[in-house]
């Protein structure tokens, strides 16, 4: 809402004529329609009751009005509203308030004639980047204004510009619906005589200039109609919206020639000053003109801080070269001018240009005028290339001055003018970012591996880095490193980190070193591993140009970018059956104005990937957009994945000599727990995770404790309860999931309750958690199922099973549901011919395919049907090979069959889940 305040009680020109930094206050002027302020229509939501601008251009001299009538017919319209504000630029023209009113009822309360003035700030809203525009904004709360008043606010603006002389622009977005407007008009007038370009985007109806009284004007009704949606990665010129705009230059030719007197350069650099030695220093560092421009863009980046003074004529003209140089700050115009200086100083054939950063394409589209524009750069020409250089970016070098920014076009300024030039568009010749990163699984594909990452980033990607190289703490380059290698490569846990810039190449390295998760996938019953770090998988054509009108809009590509990857991993020794999929020949293509290339081997045990991305175009066709994704994905059909055909190591095989395979991944663990702050849990938590997921309780256990003594939480206590359960400690693990309650009271560890409840001998109990979870949950399945679990551990299990069959009944799909009630018979032995038919549509309904047919295994077992059980078991764990409650259900079952086996997979399952012991014989069965 300050916005939309902000935006309508501004103006839309550009500024003043008797420049004064005091709110004058007037009547209106003659030449403004005044226009009148009706009663709202009685189902009218419009906050806005009136928005009238009208501007007026005269020879060097514009003049803009703006009346707007707000409803303050809520609190917070009047907080948001209550306070007006208006700004000008005080170097080129004046503010005059002419009428602050308050409706109420059909009277008009005049505000100044009751001695209410305005107060002048100084607001620099952008200091932050460093910008000082030298605007004034006046401001007053309005004394008096009710809930219910329509708040009237009339002012004009004056501007002349120091640096247009006697040029004018002016240009104003149009407010469309549903924008929340009654009634609204922009309108702009200029002599007869006066020649001017003007041009309107948009489906606003704006009639010809009608003539009066000398003057022409140009009108448009407010709201505009509704825009027509775009895709939001449509060129800019597809963008421009409702747009009006009128400037007294009959060319770009003149822009050029208008602004050229600004960048003159002959006798602005002091002899024998400090400038003038550094230029000479350049001359005789090198005589190449190339080395020289690079030395000359360096000086200007780096010594020169940036810093936007729009004070004194600044806004369009720029400081002198050697005020820069003894001020060692400036903005794009004074950058430039300094940089253009010691070029042509150089020898060296260079101009200033005018370029538009954001959506440069639309630049021809527009009527000519400095207002399109918003940055300068400088174009040098050096052996017939064109160099393009920007003295407000950093880190630029001589392999990265062939860069050429996205800006599309650049107006030139020159003495006798200039239209239009369109950049260059060649790629780059050096990446912007390299990437070399080491991968070690040779402690097996699915726990944790090590990595040694590199990262090298050049040109303004790498000056980036530089304050956090020269200026950071470590704690911040720890956090910055740390986020880029995520970015980079993926989940991972830093240990050993540095940044280094070096400031002569322009280039920062990042180095990291730490664990990185196993992104290793289960792919049937292999597993394949898409490896990190693809330069070539950095591009994606996923524009949407389903509707009919977007048809024919291109698509604006990223850039422009250059990446390289290179990555290495190693497997481990006693690994069979590893295979590399994609092309066996390295492949280069360009797709969509996109180049990619990639080459891939696998020698023994490591894996070499090298990629590069590098763009082309700015754009891409609407009707190459097919044609780009079927390109894209045959291409990346061709890049490098990794899959097993044969057993891996699984999780569960570090017990005993076997653990020692892990010594490196583990030293670095405990490298990560010694050099955590004391107030640092997260190293005692990733190590707890590992050695949880390798089934070693007691050491996880430390770990957690260890956390848990620098910041306890619900999350902790439901770990140390597993933790504890998993070794015997049935009531910690039972007092932990009661902690854990209390502390977010959702009854999400009930199950687990009662199934300890009843282990302790306390079965009753569950069942009275069971009732409570009844009135928690307010899904009536999830309350019946918590019942009949609770009901069988008292022995009644029958009961519970009535239950759920009568659910069953309502919802017999629920595949959830049914695997409930196979499970319950099936642990209680109450297992017929309608149960084992429940337990055979749980597996055909259920989400979850392996535990259903592990519940529908238990089933078979009960009955007898050794082979079918077999059969579910075996195809659990093909799914789920982790499912530790199937293995030991397997165990058993082999074991019954007869085979020897059985009771080594009955020991594993109970080393993976000690707590399974006491369970699974509390169902009754034997092992």
């Amino acid at each position: 809402m300050r916005l939309l305040a902000a935006a309508l009680l501004a103006g839309t020109a550009s500024v003043a004529a008797h420049a004064g930094e005091t709110v004058l206050y007037d009547t209106t002027p003659a030449w403004v329609e005044v226009a009148p302020v009706a009663p709202r229509a009685p189902s009218s939501k419009a906050i806005i009751v009136l928005l009238d601008q009208q501007a007026l251009i005269e020879e060097g001299r514009l003049t803009t009005y703006a009346d707007t009538a707000i409803a303050l017919d809520s609190p917070e319209a009047l907080t948001q509203f209550g306070t007006l504000q208006a700004s000008w630029m005080p170097d080129k023209g004046d503010l005059i308030v002419h009428r602050v009113e308050l409706i109420r009822k059909g009277e008009v309360i005049d505000v100044l004639a009751g001695g209410a003035q305005f107060e002048v700030l100084r607001r620099e809203a952008g200091l932050e980047s460093r910008l000082v525009s030298g605007a004034l904004t006046a401001t007053m709360a309005v004394p008096g204004a009710k809930l219910g008043d329509v708040l009237r606010l009339s002012y004009s603006v004056t501007l002349s510009d120091q640096a247009m002389g006697e040029h004018v622009q002016w240009q104003a977005g149009l407010v469309a619906d549903p924008f929340p407007l009654e009634k609204g008009r922009v309108s702009v007038s200029w002599p007869e005589t006066l020649p001017v370009t003007r041009l309107k985007f948009g489906k606003a109806v704006v009639a010809d200039p009608v003539a009066k009284d000398g003057f022409l004007t140009w009108t448009a009704v407010l709201p505009a109609p509704k825009g027509d949606e775009m895709p939001g990665d449509a060129p800019a010129r597809f963008q421009i919206g409702e747009l009006m705009q009128v400037s007294t230059y009959a060319d770009y030719a003149a822009v050029s020639r208008n602004h050229a007197p600004h960048y003159a350069t002959a006798g602005k650099v002091k002899p024998g000053g400090e400038l003038a030695a550094r230029i000479k220093g350049i001359a005789a560092a090198s005589p190449d003109p190339l080395t020289r421009a690079s030395l000359a863009l360096r000086l200007v980046q780096d010594d020169i801080s940036y810093l936007m003074n729009g004070m004194a004529g600044g806004n369009y003209i720029p400081q002198s070269p050697e005020e820069t140089w003894e001020k060692r700050f400036g903005d794009c115009k004074a950058k430039s001018l300094l940089l253009l200086t010691i070029l042509r100083e150089l020898g060296i054939e260079a101009e200033a240009t005018l370029v538009r950063t954001q959506g440069g394409d639309v630049l021809p589209s527009l009527v000519p005028m400095p207002g399109n524009f918003d940055h300068v750069i400088v174009r040098a020409v050096i052996g017939g290339t064109n160099y393009w250089l920007d003295g407000t970016t950093s880190g630029v070098r001589i392999d990265t001055i062939d860069e050429v920014p996205r800006f599309f076009h650049a107006l030139p300024l020159r003495e006798d003018g200039a239209e239009l030039m369109p950049l260059d568009t060649r790629v780059q010749a050096t990446p912007d970012r390299v990437v070399r990163v080491a991968l070690d699984h040779s402690a097996g594909l699915l726990v944790p591996g090590t990595f040694d990452l590199t990262v090298e980033y050049r040109g303004a990607m790498g000056a980036f880095w530089r304050s956090f190289a020269d200026q950071g703490t470590e704690e911040m380059r720890k956090a910055a490193v740390s986020a880029e290698a995520g970015q980079v490569i993926g989940e991972v846990q830093v240990i050993d980190h540095a940044i280094r810039y070096d400031a002569d190449k322009g280039v920062a390295t990042i180095t990291a070193r730490g664990i990185i998760d196993s992104a290793w996938e289960r792919d049937g019953k292999d597993y394949r591993l898409e490896p990190p770090a693809q330069a070539a998988r950095a591009v994606g054509f996923s524009a949407d140009r389903t509707r009919a009108a977007w048809r024919a809009i291109p698509v604006t590509l990223n850039g422009p970018e250059y990446y390289t990857s290179t990555a290495e991993i190693l497997l481990p020794e006693d690994l069979e059956g590893v295979s590399l999929q994609g092309s066996a020949a390295p492949v280069n293509t360009t797709i969509g104005g996109v180049e990619l290339a990639s080459d891939a081997r696998l020698d023994g045990r490591r894996l070499t990937v090298t990629q590069s991305m590098r763009t082309r175009d700015e754009e891409l066709p609407a009707a190459a957009i097919g044609t780009a994704r079927r390109d894209l994905n045959r291409f990346e059909r061709q890049l490098p994945v990794l899959r097993t055909s044969g057993e891996v190591r699984e999780l569960w095989e570090y017990f005993g000599k076997d653990r020692a395979r892990l010594s490196t991944l583990e030293a670095m663990y405990d490298k990560a727990v010694a050099r955590a702050k004391t107030d640092d849990a997260y190293p005692l938590l990733a190590r707890a995770t590992f050695r949880s997921a390798i089934y070693d309780h007691t050491g996880a256990l430390a770990d957690v404790e260890a956390a848990m003594e620098i910041a306890d939480s619900r999350d902790l206590r439901l770990a140390r309860a597993g933790l504890l359960r998993e070794l015997g400690d049935m009531a910690g693990a039972l007092a932990d999931l009661e902690e854990a309650e209390a502390l977010q009271p959702d009854g999400s560890t009930y199950y687990d309750q009662i199934e300890l409840l009843a282990l302790l001998g306390r079965p009753a109990d569950g069942v009275v958690l069971a009732e409570d979870f009844d009135a928690l949950t307010k899904e009536r399945s999830e309350g019946v199922q918590v019942m009949a679990t609770a009901l069988g551990w008292q022995g009644a299990a029958e009961e519970g099973l009535d239950l759920l069959d009568g659910l069953v009944a309502q919802r017999p799909t629920d595949g959830a549901l049914l695997n409930t009630a196979c499970w319950q018979a099936a642990i209680w032995a109450k297992v017929d011919a309608a149960r084992l038919e429940t337990c055979t549509l749980a597996v055909e309904k259920s989400e979850n395919a392996a535990v259903a047919l592990d519940s529908r295994a238990l089933a078979h077992l009960r009955l007898g049907n050794l082979a079918a059980a077999k059969a579910d078991i075996d195809a659990a764990l093909l799914a789920e090979p982790g499912q530790v409650e199937s293995r030991l259900l397997r165990g058993i079952i082999r074991r019954e069959m007869g085979d020897a086996a059985g009771k080594d997979e009955i020991a594993l399952a109970l080393k993976m889940r000690p707590s399974l012991a006491a369970t699974y014989k509390a169902f009754g069965l034997k092992f």
